[in-house]
This record gives structure tokens, C-alpha cells and sequence, in this order.
């Protein structure tokens, strides 16, 4: 009941400043961030998403600088991208992100891409876990720092679905890769971003030369480490336009399941 007084008494104070809830961070796009048909390339942008989600978290106390005292760090376990319109090469936009729910072992996060004179371009669905760093077990979310987490949730709309089950039947291998230098992020495994950009490579080059990446999803199962060898298996859908993947260790136990969708 106290943890629950706590909660409310700070979304009270928070909850008539939208500002505080959601956040906007802009971005510019650079030269090396385009790919060769002169847009942002999705790997970049979903990149940024992830750092306006740090940058967020950081902000409002529950981010990387605080957790990684205490021992915690966020991991992403699904996400979900749809982009109707990529930034070009010195173009601004801006990504906004937010707070959708808390329970006890995941959270869910949000965003929005606006292009630079505020339209919606593109959005995102998010969910996270906690983890301690040394056991790597689930943390409970709902006690974090008093309940401050919960606090900052919000019903701002993101009208785009989270993400369903690929399923991947083929038996021979796509393509191989091991996690590099570049791939590794702070926790030490293989980038989230990292598992769309390897399975991206995968694809070949024709389709992105007539047509455009319109959603991705990922949903996360297993860390991957540096020089891991990994295979990617794919399938594509009848209409051409889509993709199932799975990325699998040389053991057979999948990394992670995606869908590829252009348009």
C-alpha cells in the first residue's frame, strides 16, 4: 500500500507535464548514415531509437548511469519498427519515446519518429527486462527505486501492432557470421541492433533496390557473444515482400526470431 501511495504521489506531480513523461530528442542525418539510395539506412535509425531510450531512462533516474551501480542492466526482448518515410542526407527529425507499461519482469517502451516539420514518419514498440548483471536473473520491476518506473508510464497512443511469431522452416543456412569488435555492446554480447543489420546482409541486394524496408520485428532469446558462430535461416513468403528469420547457434538453439517486411 505504501509502494502504491509512493507511485501515485509521484505520477501526480509528473503527470501535467507531458514533458516529463515523453521525450524528444532530435537527431540530423549524416553522410555515413545513408545507404546507397540516399536514405537513413535502418540500421542507423534504430540505433538512435535505442539511445533516445537511454537517454530517457538516464533523465529520469532508471538509466544505464544509475542501474549499472546497483549492479542491473536493461536487455531488450521484442521489438517492433514500422518507417513509412526514411530522413534523406541532412535531414532532421526527431524521435520521441515513452514509458507504456510496468509489470514485474518487463516494461514496455514507445516511440515516435517525426520528420522535421512534425509529422509522424514512423513508430516503434518496445519491451525490456531487467537483469542483474552477475546472475544475469530478472530483476522485479515494480519495486525499482520505489515504484519511480511506474511512475512515468503513459497511455500516448503508438498505433502500430507488437510483434508476432516467425516461423522458419528452412533447414540450410542463409548466411553465416561471428560478432566482431564492432558488434559488442557494453554488456559484453552482441548488439540488438547488430542481429537486424547481420540478418539484413543476408537478403539480397535487388530487393532493397526495388523495394523499402516497412517493418521489422525481432524478438530476443539468447545472448550472443564475441566470435560466436552463427547461422541465419530464412524464409520467404510467397508475395516476396516478406520474411521469416531465425538466427541459430552452432548448437541449434535459436538467438532470436524476425520478420522482414518491404513494401
Amino acid at each position: 500500500m505504501i509502494g502504491y501511495l509512493c507511485v501515485n504521489t509521484l505520477k501526480t506531480l509528473i503527470v501535467g507535464n507531458m514533458k516529463s513523461l515523453i521525450g524528444k530528442y532530435p537527431f540530423e542525418v549524416e553522410t555515413f548514415q545513408i545507404d546507397y539510395t540516399g536514405g537513413l539506412s535502418f540500421g542507423f535509425l534504430a540505433n538512435k531509437m535505442l539511445i533516445t531510450a537511454g537517454n530517457h531512462a538516464n533523465e529520469r533516474g532508471f538509466g544505464k548511469e544509475r542501474l549499472s551501480a546497483d549492479g542491473k542492466t536493461w536487455v531488450l526482448s521484442r521489438l517492433a519498427i514500422e518507417i513509412y518515410e526514411y530522413p534523406g542526407e541532412g535531414d532532421t527529425y526527431f524521435v520521441e519515446t515513452w514509458v507504456e507499461s510496468v509489470n514485474r519482469l518487463f516494461t514496455s517502451r514507445n516511440f515516435r519518429v517525426l520528420s522535421a516539420n512534425g509529422r509522424a514518419i514512423g513508430y516503434a514498440r518496445t519491451t525490456w527486462a531487467l537483469i542483474d548483471i552477475a546472475t544475469r536473473q530478472p530483476a522485479d520491476l515494480t519495486t525499482l527505486y520505489d515504484g519511480e518506473l511506474a511512475a512515468y508510464s503513459c497511455d500516448e497512443e503508438c498505433p502500430i501492432k507488437g510483434v508476432s511469431r516467425a516461423r522458419v522452416t528452412a533447414t540450410e543456412p542463409s548466411g553465416e557470421f561471428m560478432p566482431l569488435y564492432c558488434d559488442i555492446d557494453y554488456n559484453g554480447h552482441l548488439n540488438s541492433v547488430k542481429y537486424i543489420e547481420h540478418i539484413l546482409n543476408c537478403l539480397p541486394l535487388e530487393i532493397f533496390r526495388t523495394h523499402t524496408i516497412r517493418r521489422v520485428e525481432v524478438s530476443y532469446s539468447a545472448e550472443c557473444f564475441y566470435r560466436e558462430r552463427l547461422s541465419v535461416f530464412m524464409d520467404k513468403k510467397e508475395d516476396g515482400h516478406e520474411y521469416d528469420v531465425e538466427i541459430r547457434k552452432e548448437a541449434g538453439e535459436g538467438a532470436c526470431r524476425a520478420k522482414i517486411i518491404f513494401s
